[in-house]
């Protein structure tokens, strides 16, 4: 739908924040509320939230423009388009403020009765009209579903190590981040009733390119097929967002559900999902970046690298001479807690020296009918497992460039190997895990 032939339609009733939120968002909030570490941080920043949120409206009093009626007519008219659409009663303060990154965020008024929404100069200046729509509806949504009330940013970011989180707890609160951004975009599709404009606002997003070098992008979810193909076990865990393509995947998956079709009267075509339809799509689409490797198709290897995978997978385990709960949870989703299990068995049976030619002798067989890319994607498989307790041991690295020499690895690409592994604690200790 072009931006000429945009007709926005009202909803024929108020949209129900209990059918738009997806289940995964509300069910991992639940979760996360009932642990002792999130109470204390939502009770912290609730109790000083007026003062928090008056420095920040200072803030962009200060640093920003206001729009009203004479500062921006067509500002104002989007906002008010969204306020219309959401049937919105609260007040809503619309800032702009100076920045060459799209971007933009929602929080509540200080004194409690309405949001304040901060957009970017840069999404002000490639966003069309509905693609504004979208974006404002998206920062809306978030508000409406009181997202705000979980301090996600303080929770990943600890200023006091009370609050800090296990890595079982940060994985979750992961989840649910991303999960939120859904529901948030399913507010932003109700303004803006076309998933081809949402699909629009993420290529520029994507890319920051204006419009006069993009088309419909109706392709751009492949993106997300060659990085699943690509992808190493793990990648994508420690994102606060979902993947582009996964929201776009999810924005048609609602815009095709019952819900969103009968919320605007009979629609020209019938709706192809169920909520829960719409719901158990996007479910399958967002734990494609789980801390999870359960889900990846291309662990289904032949039974003598998968033996391979399971034994240089514990020993990598067992380096800090500690298999952690998480370690080990990750290594039997790899490969199955039957071979975790052997592995564990033969580890105590065989001692390290016996264990380890174990793993150069099926090492050998496996660079024999592996070329060299398929050698090294299973070591960087196996090597998120040094990584998912939060921090990487002196000798797990070691262990990591013995299984690398036991494929027959040049030491060039074993290198590359043990980068990655620095990265990945880098970003994990980052998050607080």
């Amino acid at each position: 739908m072009s931006e000429q032939s945009l007709k926005l339609r009202m909803p024929v009733r108020s949209p129900e924040p209990g059918w738009i939120r997806l289940e995964r968002d509300h069910a991992l909030f639940q979760q996360l509320v009932d642990t002792h570490v999130v109470r204390t941080a939502m009770e912290q920043v609730e109790g000083g939230s007026g003062q928090v949120l008056l420095a920040e409206k200072r803030r962009q009093l200060a640093a920003s423009l206001r729009i009203t009626p004479s500062v921006s007519p067509y500002l104002h008219k989007v906002l008010e388009a969204v306020r219309k659409l959401l049937r919105l009663e609260q007040a809503v303060e619309l800032y702009v403020t100076p920045s060459p990154v799209i971007n933009a965020f929602c929080m509540p008024l200080p004194d409690g009765k309405g949001l304040l929404v901060v957009v970017t100069s840069a999404a002000v200046d490639l966003f069309s009209r509905a693609e504004l729509l979208f974006l404002m509806g998206h920062e809306l949504g978030h508000g409406i579903l009181g997202h705000h009330r979980l301090p996600g940013s303080a929770l990943l970011n600890p200023s006091d190590d009370s609050l800090r989180l296990g890595f079982d707890e940060v994985m979750k609160l992961l989840c649910w981040m991303r999960a939120a951004e859904i529901s948030a975009d399913r507010y932003g599709l109700i303004c803006c009733q076309d998933p081809s404009i949402a699909t629009r606002s993420f290529l520029k997003l994507a890319s920051g390119l204006p419009g006069q070098y993009l088309g419909t992008g109706e392709d751009f979810d492949d993106q997300m097929d060659d990085w699943a193909k690509h992808r190493i076990a793990g990648e994508g865990m420690d994102e606060t967002h979902p993947l582009l393509p996964i929201r776009v995947r999810c924005a048609h998956a609602f815009a095709e559900s019952d819900y969103f079709v009968e919320l605007f009267g009979a629609g020209e075509a019938p709706p192809r999902l169920s909520m829960e339809g719409a719901d158990e799509a996007c479910h399958a689409e967002l734990t494609q970046m789980d801390a999870d490797p359960s889900h990846i198709d291309s662990l289904d290897y032949a039974e003598e690298v998968m033996g391979f995978l399971s034994l240089a997978g514990f020993l990598l385990a067992a380096s800090d001479d500690h298999v952690g709960t998480v370690e080990y949870h990750w290594l039997t989703q790899l490969v199955g807690r039957d071979l975790a299990e052997r592995a564990r068995a033969f580890a105590g049976e065989a001692g390290y020296e016996a264990y380890c030619r174990e793993i150069f002798a099926l090492g050998a067989g496996i660079a024999d009918d592996l070329d060299r890319a398929g050698c090294m994607k299973l070591l960087q498989e196996i090597g998120i497992i040094a990584v998912v307790d939060g921090h990487v041991h002196p000798n797990e690295l070691a262990s990591l460039r013995m299984i690398g020499e036991a494929l027959r690895l040049p030491s060039h690409l074993i290198d590359v190997a043990a980068k990655d592994l620095g990265r990945g604690e880098d970003r994990r200790l980052r998050l607080g895990a």
